[in-house]
């Protein structure tokens, strides 16, 4: 038999007589590897003029050890 009720899209729950969505899960557990990393990232990110010159001294200074081999 072919019904016209429309189909959720979401599970809801009734909470004091009125309907509410499920709240999402909580994202899963990162290893620790992948969250000395995600933190490393941060901090590269979140201390960007550092780095740059960081990564600009470092370039510098490989530039000018090349340039002086024989």
């Amino acid at each position: 038999m072919l019904t016209f009720d429309s189909i959720p899209q979401a599970r809801v729950v009734r909470k004091a007589g009125q309907l509410q969505p499920v709240p999402p899960a909580p994202p899963a557990e990162r290893g620790p590897l992948a969250e000395q990393l995600h933190n490393a990232l941060a901090m590269a990110i979140g201390l960007w003029p550092l780095t740059g010159v960081v990564l600009l001294m470092a370039g510098l200074l490989w530039i000018a050890g090349m340039s002086s081999q024989p």
